[in-house]
């Protein structure tokens, strides 16, 4: 399996320069096969995604059928704000399948395009939505990928997902507080995982003005990796106030080497 990071900031994207990327979350796996694509979460760095697919597949606007599955951890604007940008969805021709958990009453496609909608969006993006909207509520399999959601600790109604391709298995742990809903079921689904995605969003130092906000930092990870024998794990979503000096100080918290890796936009990784 091949991971590639398009985002690994949190709560907004930036413009300013910084090695790590202004993008918010927005992971790939390829699944080990070669063809399966499986996008995690759709926040900025989805459209650096869309432009690379254009470049490289020439779909655009609509001259090739294209397949592609999406999973949505939560609705917070860092993770959907770049389905505005990406254009698969919007066409006729293609299969994109966007997965995630029902919050409220209304149509899931409505829920998942709910923040785009007069006066905050011109056009009410469901209306052009041609992806197929999938509700999660338990274990599934997709294109040679078997997806597990799992509780996290966050605000509305947040998934995480332990996802294998029956080859090696990624553990999505983004926007989760510690200690989790269920410690019994993270260590589980964690141990021996041949790669973790853990959130940073804050250092070491800051979080005890952000307990409650539904993240976590890079000592809780490291914990969390020894306690499930996890082999790799990688660190994601920095607030986006953080600038690349402060995120170097991680680098004191963590021993970097080829089990913890620390995320930065553009970054590839065979797993």
């Amino acid at each position: 399996m091949k991971m590639k990071i398009y985002g690994c900031r949190g709560s907004a994207a930036f413009s300013r320069e910084s090695q790590y990327g202004g993008n918010t979350s927005c992971i790939t796996l390829m699944h080990t096969n070669g063809k399966s694509l499986l996008v995690l979460d759709a926040g900025s760095g989805l459209m650096q995604l869309n432009a690379e697919l254009r470049s490289k597949f020439a779909w655009y606007p609509n001259n090739m059928p294209f397949r592609m599955n999406i999973l949505l951890s939560h609705l917070h604007h860092d993770h959907i704000s770049g389905l505005i940008g990406f254009m698969p969805i919007f066409a006729e021709k293609n299969t994109v399948k966007i997965f995630t958990c029902s919050r409220n009453e209304k149509p899931l496609n409505e829920q998942i395009c709910g923040a785009f909608v007069p006066p905050y969006w011109p056009v009410p993006l469901v209306s052009l939505l041609r992806a197929k909207c999938v509700e999660v509520t338990g274990k599934f399999d997709i294109d040679g990928f078997t997806v597990t959601p799992f509780a996290a600790n966050h605000p509305d109604k947040t998934l995480s997902y332990h996802i294998t391709d029956g080859y090696k298995s990624v553990v999505y742990l983004l926007d989760n507080e510690m200690p989790a809903v269920d410690e019994e079921v993270l260590l589980a689904f964690c141990k021996d995982a041949d790669m973790v995605v853990f959130d940073a969003a804050y250092l070491p130092s800051d979080f005890s003005q952000k307990k409650g906000f539904g993240h976590a930092t890079v000592r809780e990870g490291i914990k969390l990796a020894n306690d499930s024998n996890a082999k790799r794990m990688i660190f994601a979503h920095y607030s986006q106030e953080y600038s690349d000096a402060e995120l170097e100080l991680l680098k004191k918290e963590v021993p970097i080497d080829r089990r913890f890796l620390l995320a930065h936009d553009g970054l590839e990784i065979e797993i």
